[in-house]
């Protein structure tokens, strides 16, 4: 009988959550470079996470319902990705708009999502917080954009640790549970 590797995605998580503590410190450090830097390099990291996102929904048969979800998201980070690398001077200007919505609508999706698969995922409250979290900070961003670059900027690297602690978290917490883990990439 041949038995099949389990595809782990837990280490991917501590990943992103090292990328997102390391954002939001280099926001703290520099906040008028990290924007200009963010306004460079956002497009395509939306691209390769909608990527991974989409890979891992597609590669991962077990996923059931919340491939969907994934598929969702992956969506979304290509739509932004798009939107922020083909029109540098629109994404600069712009960038608090795009990126307050980006978050606005991942944290919404995030939310129908663990409300939507609360009986068959375990981990699906953290998923909820993780969706709330991103809403409130999306809207943040939304409400202020005519506020200055480095107000901006620290707002924004302050979500980037947050988010990043709460990856690394519970990347550790639930690393032997996978169906959990694949929302959260």
């Amino acid at each position: 009988m041949q038995q099949t590797k389990k595809f782990t995605t837990w280490w991917l998580l501590i990943a992103v959550g090292v990328i997102f503590i390391g954002i939001g410190a280099f926001a703290f450090i520099d906040p008028f470079s990290s924007y200009v830097k963010m306004v460079k390099y956002t497009g395509m990291a939306l691209l390769a996470n909608g990527i991974i996102l989409l890979t891992v929904a597609v590669l991962n048969k077990n996923n059931g319902p919340e491939g969907k979800w994934m598929q969702a998201e992956s969506i979304l980070h290509f739509f932004f990705a798009i939107l922020l690398m083909f029109n540098p001077l629109l994404s600069f200007i712009a960038l608090p708009y795009f990126i307050g919505a980006w978050i606005f609508l991942v944290g919404a999706l995030k939310v129908l999502a663990a409300l939507s698969l609360r009986k068959i995922i375990r981990g699906w409250g953290y998923i909820l917080a993780i969706g709330i979290l991103s809403v409130v900070f999306g809207a943040l961003l939304i409400a202020g954009p005519l506020a200055r670059a480095n107000s901006i900027t620290i707002l924004i690297g302050t979500f980037g640790i947050i988010m990043g602690a709460l990856y690394v978290v519970d990347a550790f917490r639930f690393r032997h549970r996978e169906e959990t883990l694949n929302m959260m990439l």
